[in-house]
């Protein structure tokens, strides 16, 4: 396997426990904390992959100018 799908893989399983926790603590009961899980997962994993495009855009921005 290559060390970018690794580290994708290890990306959602961290973010699984974040996301996990966080829909845990934020709804008292476990019925709305699982029915949010999917819809808070994705947000999360969405806004992570805007930030790293945002980052990879600004880094051949910056680097490309001499």
């Amino acid at each position: 396997m290559s060390p970018l799908v690794i580290h994708v893989l290890l990306f959602l399983v961290g973010s699984l426990a974040i996301v996990g926790l966080g829909s845990c603590y934020a709804d008292a009961e476990d019925g709305p904390a699982l029915r949010n899980f999917p819809r808070r997962f994705g947000f999360f994993v969405g806004g992570c992959t805007v930030l790293a495009l945002i980052m990879l855009l600004v880094e051949q921005v910056f680097a490309s100018v001499r």
